[in-house]
């Protein structure tokens, strides 16, 4: 009956039981992708051939743009700027790129998390224990994408990792509010979804409701494919207990599964599903996607963000209901963006190909403290790339529109690699703030070396000014540079559950900058 009821409403929900192990024997494809894996320390979205192919292009569009053209003025700014608070080198791993940097602030310490590595700091930036992905997980496979959160109504940090030789996601909890070591303050589990091994679950998104974990995919069925055949949302039951854990729960205690082939309103694909990491804990959520422009073959305009909602099943409220073919926001037109140039250096960043990076949800009490997602992704535009923002409002769920948009961009810097989180602080008492963001980013040019940047926008107010927090003093050479050089692939920003007080709250974040390879640096923000 609930099968028929989820049908009915153009809801699916695939069953896939925590811990199963992937089934099948692995294919050419997905060998040739490991070795690949294996030999260069990161997986070749559509091979390397195509990804070539797809920034050739995107500079070819950039060129035309800018012939003939006199250097555009900087964007209007004049809003206060952001004051960084506690900054600091974070981890690094030189056999691996890109580091695709994340982390997530708790009450107590700020956890970072990147490819084959995991830290734990104080909220001074003092180091309290660091650690392999293989020692969290306990998986000794080829581990990547990997993403982590605070959870303000569990009082605990999620994570998850994707095994890419197995197509499992390794993912778990902190005991408690507070993690000091590795892998005993930690619950690890895994779960397969339905996947066999010769699947790609790629560029998992790591979000939350008040009652489910959930992981958005772009799936593709071999490596070589030059796009995603469908996208994916999994699902798994959050533990909701904000006590302290003694002894870990059972793998069986979490249901899990997927909703496949999530669609725009007009019936295409719905590129990279990205689950908002939520501050307020209400029952019905959203997941966000976007038109798919990847490029080749695509090589499209895109202009559209669409809104997915999902909620506990009336009828089993372990079982969640999403709304797979969502309701689209027409954004206006973005296109791919071209790598970007280095100082002193042939050698250019990857700037990604227009998807959605990261997304942070909660109310705003400037609109009536309406909930609102923030979300952003970097595209063709300024001197290159720019960073495309947007506050989405997403109620009613058959109309959403936007709260307000903008851009982050420089007549002469290349801006991509976006982490946006308002300034909304949650615990178990009560909430404040959140009319506020702070976006952190990445720059460079053929004048510059790569570094990292920000800006915020308080309220109705102006955006600010970039503010530089690391510059690199080289350019990024590391062993993937031919001449692209892997970057990213999405920065971090999240809000701080304990700045209830003062005019607004505050922002953590984690990006990217190089000393000729590959480093990530953290840092605390106020609007």
């Amino acid at each position: 009956m609930l099968a028929a009821a989820l049908l009915a409403l153009g809801l699916i929900a695939a069953m896939a039981p925590s811990g199963a192990a992937a089934t099948g024997s692995i294919d050419a494809g997905k060998l040739a992708a490991m070795k690949y894996l294996r030999a260069h320390g990161y997986f070749p979205l559509r091979g390397a051939d195509v990804l070539a192919k797809a920034k050739a292009h995107a500079a070819a569009v950039n060129a035309a743009r800018h012939a003939g053209q006199a250097p555009a003025a900087p964007a209007a700014t004049g809003g206060a700027a952001p004051i960084i608070g506690a900054s600091w080198q974070g981890l690094n791993n030189a056999g691996v790129s890109p580091p695709d940097t994340n982390g997530a602030i708790g009450p107590n310490s700020y956890v970072e998390i990147i490819n084959q590595n995991i830290g734990i700091y104080n909220r001074a930036g003092g180091l309290i224990a660091s650690a392999t992905l293989a020692t969290l997980t306990g998986d000794g496979g080829f581990l990547s994408d990997p993403m982590i959160l605070w959870d303000p109504h569990s009082q605990r940090f999620f994570y998850n990792v994707w095994d890419v030789g197995q197509s499992n996601m390794d993912w778990g909890f902190s005991k408690d509010a507070n993690p000091t070591t590795i892998p005993g303050s930690w619950c690890k589990y895994t779960s397969n979804f339905g996947y066999t091994v010769n699947d790609l679950p790629d560029y998992p998104k790591l979000g939350q409701t008040k009652d489910f974990l959930l992981i958005g995919v772009n799936h593709y069925t071999n490596p070589n494919f030059n796009h995603a055949d469908r996208t994916d949302l999994l699902w798994i039951n959050k533990y909701q207990d904000p006590n302290p854990v003694t002894t870990c729960p059972s793998g069986s205690t979490f249901g899990a599964g997927i909703f496949k082939n999530l669609r725009n309103e007009d019936n295409t694909i719905a590129f990279t599903p990205v689950p908002p990491i939520a501050t307020d804990t209400n029952p019905v959520s959203f997941v966000v996607t976007s038109s798919d422009i990847e490029c080749p073959d695509i090589c499209g305009t895109g202009m559209l963000l669409t809104v997915h909602a999902i909620r506990p099943s009336p009828g089993n409220p372990l079982v969640p209901q999403l709304k797979v073919k969502g309701q689209s926001i027409n954004v206006g037109a973005f296109e791919p963006p071209p790598n970007a140039p280095q100082k002193s250096s042939t050698d250019v960043l990857d700037t990604l190909d227009g998807r959605l990076t990261h997304a942070v949800s909660g109310k705003d009490p400037a609109h009536g403290n309406k909930l609102a997602i923030w979300v952003a992704h970097s595209v063709l535009g300024g001197a290159g790339a720019q960073i495309n923002w947007y506050e989405i409002n997403p109620l009613p769920v058959n109309n959403p529109s936007l709260f307000q948009s903008g851009t982050v961009s420089d007549p002469s810097l290349y801006v991509f690699n976006a982490g946006i989180s308002n300034d909304r602080a949650c615990d178990l008492v009560g909430c404040a703030h959140g009319d506020s963001m702070v976006l952190g980013f990445s720059t460079s040019s053929s004048t510059a070396f790569p570094a990292s940047q920000m800006v915020s926008k308080i309220g109705a107010g102006a955006q600010s000014a970039f503010v530089l927090v690391k510059q690199s003093a080289t350019f990024d050479n590391d062993f993937t540079c031919t001449p692209e050089c892997r970057w990213g692939d999405y920065g971090g920003a999240t809000p701080d559950p304990t700045k209830k007080g003062g005019a607004t709250g505050e922002v953590w974040l984690t990006n990217e900058w190089t000393n000729g390879t590959n480093q990530t640096w953290n840092w605390e923000a106020t609007p």
